[in-house]
């Protein structure tokens, strides 16, 4: 099977990372982030900020690879505090609001950004519908 690689409008992100990759009938996203696309930053302070745009974010890269929030089938997230699941966990809701997906929470200590105000990320899951 083919593979291929999914830059969101050319890569603007400015990274060598794609944001998705398809093959076999699943999308493989990398790392989602909250990050703003106007300004490339984490512009928001708080879980429930950044957990909105991280599943903004997401749905749009899931619709450039021909999928759908609805497809996603499994999601590893990643928190800086684990503290922080109470309001990932009310986006999730208007994220997901019937059928969600599979998923596991973990804290870590660093996100591998330095001076970023990350506090949540995301791995996903979906299938891929074309």
């Amino acid at each position: 099977m083919a593979k291929e690689v999914i830059f969101v409008d050319g890569g603007r992100h400015q990274s060598p990372i794609p944001e998705a990759v398809k093959a076999d009938g699943y999308v493989f996203m990398s790392a989602v982030r909250g990050v703003n696309p106007e300004t490339g930053n984490v512009d928001d302070d708080t879980a429930l900020g950044q957990s909105r745009q991280l599943f903004a974010n997401m749905k749009e890269v899931l619709e450039a690879a021909g999928s759908s929030m609805q497809d996603v089938v499994k999601v590893a997230v990643f928190m800086m505090n684990l503290d922080d699941r109470g309001p990932f966990n009310e986006a999730w809701r208007e994220a997901f609001p019937a059928d969600p997906p599979a998923r596991f929470a973990v804290q870590v200590a660093d996100m591998g950004q330095p001076g970023d105000k990350t506090r949540i990320l995301c791995e996903v899951t979906a299938l891929a519908r074309s």
